[in-house]
């Protein structure tokens, strides 16, 4: 078998769109770990949204090269990030394809090198980052992909053994979140971001070719432990500090400097927390749990014109979700019983 060295733009695109229809793919799975930073159970639906803006990009280019490519993708995930995850999962695809954007074709070193940048970029962009969640994730699989770099240029041994570790990280989550261990998961962003790169390594080896946007599922995630559901009543609203998930993007008028994002950020986590606040070209990019998402919006008004402009109740989502999965287990106690009465 002949061994794959270097990847050009085409390949990365197969790959990313691979990655994007593995994400969709489990993303209800993926919802159903969701406990931190707050259990309302919409990580996978936020990081699918997020990774399908930029694979519709993608998919709408005709004839590109690995910078027009990466432009697609951090612009098309930005522009379309919902969530803490979400938002988190864009910086991640930013970071890296700045690293890639002037490379005609990329090996070990090269994707190794972009992993870095792309945990470099996650965790600036985040105010106070938090261990035991995707970001641990993309850093130990980065970290990996340093090691692997210096030991071969077979990109699919590299990329099995950066995998391999990334889910060992992943199942170390639970000792580094309490509520995680509480609810007997693993970090549901955490999870998002090794179904991405799993996707991708099917994209890579060919085991996944159908990567458009349409039609069915590529395949079915597993199922969420069954122990969770239980689990999760005993996390109460009361762990929810900030009310309201709210999000948006500033159109910039005028001049964005370095101190004005330091006075948006400090005047945003005086209001709230889980801040993520990343400027690109002539946008800035809003996420923030606030009990005053007016206030945020005010504020955002002093630097431009805003857009994408989302507030849900955490509250609201996380009783809902508290009914569904009883309702959910209650089906489940009378399948059992009919089946033990047959």
């Amino acid at each position: 078998m002949v061994s794959i060295k270097t990847i050009d733009a085409k390949t990365l695109a197969r790959m990313f769109l691979a990655g994007a229809r593995n994400l969709e793919a489990k993303k209800e799975w993926i919802n159903e770990l969701n406990v931190f930073p707050v259990p309302d159970g919409d990580t996978g639906t936020n990081m699918t949204m997020t990774i399908m803006s930029a694979a519709s990009e993608v998919s709408s280019l005709e004839e590109f090269d690995m910078e027009t490519l990466a432009k697609a993708i951090s612009s098309g995930s930005l522009r379309g990030a919902r969530g803490n995850s979400g938002v988190i999962l864009s910086q991640l695809l930013r970071g890296f394809t700045k690293s890639v954007k002037k490379a005609e074709s990329l090996d070990a070193l090269a994707l190794a090198a972009a992993m870095e940048r792309a945990v470099e970029t996650a965790y600036k962009a985040v105010m106070k980052p938090k261990e035991g969640t995707i970001l641990t994730v993309a850093k130990g699989m980065s970290d990996k992909a340093l090691e692997m770099a210096s030991q071969t240029d077979d990109i699919e041994e590299f990329a099995r053994e950066v995998i391999a570790y990334g889910d060992y990280v992943l199942e170390q989550t639970p000792e580094m979140l309490p509520v995680l261990k509480q609810a007997g998961v693993v970090d549901s962003g955490g999870q998002g971001l090794m179904q991405v790169v799993k996707g991708a390594f099917d994209g890579l080896t060919g085991r996944m070719t159908d990567v458009s946007l349409g039609g069915a599922p590529a395949q079915k995630g597993p199922e969420a432990p069954k122990s969770r559901t239980a689990a999760l009543t005993d996390i109460d609203t009361a762990d929810i500090k900030f009310g309201y998930c709210t999000e948006f993007i500033i159109n910039l008028d005028k001049e964005y400097s370095d101190q004005d994002e330091i006075q948006l950020k400090s005047y945003l986590e005086s209001i709230g927390d889980s801040l993520v606040v990343v400027s690109d070209d002539e946008i800035v990019k809003v996420h923030v749990h606030t009990d005053h998402p007016g206030l945020a919006f005010e504020k955002a008004l002093t630097y431009g014109s805003l857009s994408r402009m989302k507030v849900d109740n955490m509250r609201e989502e996380h009783q809902e979700r508290i009914i569904k999965d009883s309702e959910r287990l209650a089906r489940e106690q009378a399948a059992r019983k009919d089946e033990d009465a047959g």
